[in-house]
């Protein structure tokens, strides 16, 4: 599992960006809003994105290509994993749909915003309303966060119960509620291999 990538920024694909990882050149998938702001960036800058791997396309068709999407933060990321939590918003759906801030789509749930929900692309008031069912009360943390206090520190050596206490101190948990929700986690699942899989468990535990 590919959970960040770091390397020199190649410029803009039609889907996100390309990096360069000692001579190899990745395309990185991006929300339409983080694609946006790397138009900033210059060819050359060292780019660090955390990222989420999966497979497009079907056996059935008989093609399978390996796909990675890029965050610039944990945050977002965690935040993109919600939205597609929800019925019939998949990844592509998701990826052209985020053209604001997280912050921004997660304080419009927490309202019951749907006006802000339909400036989404492609999503109408239909959309918007299952959204609103499926997320209220579940994103209340991201809605909190600004763009400056969404950039979570990376530090290799933290190891995953580390690397998941900084997203959920960043989520707004204090440090107690944070060490609390870990230590569960990790007392309940002895095979956990990653922070990644460590915050699934965590919103799994929470939502029961």
């Amino acid at each position: 599992m590919i959970v960040k990538i770091s390397g020199t920024y190649c410029g803009l694909s039609q889907k996100g960006l390309l990096l360069d990882v000692r001579d190899v050149t990745y395309e990185v998938y991006l929300t339409a809003f983080s694609r946006d702001r790397f138009q900033l960036k210059k060819i050359g800058d060292r780019v660090s994105l955390y990222t989420l791997y999966y497979i497009e396309g079907s056996t059935a068709g008989g093609h399978l290509t390996p796909t990675l999407l890029g965050f610039e933060d944990e945050a977002e990321k965690e935040f993109f994993r919600l939205f597609t939590s929800v019925a019939n918003i998949g990844i592509r759906t998701a990826l052209t749909a985020i053209t604001i801030p997280s912050y921004t789509i997660a304080q419009a749930i927490e309202d019951s915003d749907v006006a802000t929900l339909k400036t989404l692309k492609g999503i109408g008031e239909r959309t918007a309303k299952k959204i609103i069912a499926s997320l209220h009360g579940k994103v209340t943390n991201f809605a909190k966060l600004s763009n400056e206090d969404i950039k979570v520190s990376y530090r290799p050596n933290a190891g995953i119960e580390g690397d998941a206490m900084q997203v959920l101190l960043q989520l707004g948990y204090n440090v107690n509620e944070a060490k609390k929700m870990v230590s569960e986690a990790t007392a309940k699942n002895k095979d956990i291999r990653t922070a990644e899989e460590l915050l699934d468990r965590i919103y799994n535990n929470k939502s029961l």
